[in-house]
């Protein structure tokens, strides 16, 4: 089985929450610049992100200094999956407020969706500069190391962006045991090292914190599948099943079981 796999799924995005963080951003004087702005935030709240979307970008016209509503119109693209439109905004954050760490995490972000990982990492040095206690951006930059590691030959991964990534993701566990994430970025490294045993014990504690991930499950599969223990590999594919995955993640775990001769 491939090892290139893996990283169809097994790989979470954390997009930090600032609307609390940005206490400190301008607020336009305007009342109508900021009556839309409330009117966005409680949107983007509610999850409703095109209504988010149309009142936060008024907001933006109307002060378009206010880097509180650039913020939070970022997130609402973000979240409506125009990653494009999320890096502008949060690049316009980043040079009204250059020290602001969740700007550049979520910039790191919008790269990373973007698959432009040498700048992702860039963006999430630099958020770590300003909060280097932050175990979501230490698992997003070891995220973006793995991903790099594989991008030139998936067969033959970097063993320094490799061990990169497990450093992060090392620091994210010290700064929170058993972070799901990080434990599961942890077990796709340790597939791609070879150290199956190690990819099986740290995805079952992932999923013994998280008994619904999706992402666990595959790159749990994988490891028993690369250690050429097929009735596991089996059982885990068919319960990464049922918990009903995207369809082209379904389509993959599908073939790999036939590969395998599951019943």
């Amino acid at each position: 089985m491939q090892k290139s796999h893996i990283l169809a799924i097994a790989l979470l995005v954390i997009v930090v929450v600032g609307i609390i963080i940005l206490a400190n951003g301008r607020i336009g004087t305007d009342k109508k610049a900021s009556e839309a702005l409330e009117k966005g935030r409680a949107a983007l709240e509610a999850g409703n992100y095109e209504e988010a979307i149309i009142n936060l970008e008024a907001a933006v016209k109307a002060n378009p200094k206010d880097s509180k509503a650039h913020f939070l119109l970022g997130q609402a693209y973000s979240r409506a999956g125009e990653s494009l439109k999320a890096k502008d905004e949060f690049a316009t954050v980043v040079s009204l407020d250059p020290g602001n760490a969740a700007a550049h995490h979520n910039l790191g972000v919008a790269y990373y969706q973007l698959q432009e990982m040498e700048l992702a990492i860039a963006e999430f040095k630099a958020a770590l500069n300003q909060d280097p206690n932050a175990p979501d951006t230490h698992y997003q930059l070891g995220a973006a190391y793995l991903v790099l590691a594989l991008s030139k030959d998936p067969a033959a991964p970097d063993k320094q962006l490799l061990a990169q990534a497990v450093d992060e993701f090392k620091a994210a566990l010290a700064l929170q045991e058993n972070m799901p994430e990080a434990l599961i970025g942890l077990g796709n490294v340790y597939i791609q090292q070879g150290n199956y045993d190690a990819a099986i014990e740290t995805l079952s504690a992932a999923i013994a914190r998280r008994p619904d991930s999706s992402e666990a499950y595959y790159a749990l599969a994988e490891s028993y599948a690369q250690k050429g223990d097929a009735a596991n590999a089996c059982a885990t594919f068919k319960r990464f099943l049922e918990l009903n995955p995207p369809a082209f993640w379904k389509d993959q775990a599908t073939q790999n079981m036939t590969i395998l001769g599951c019943q």
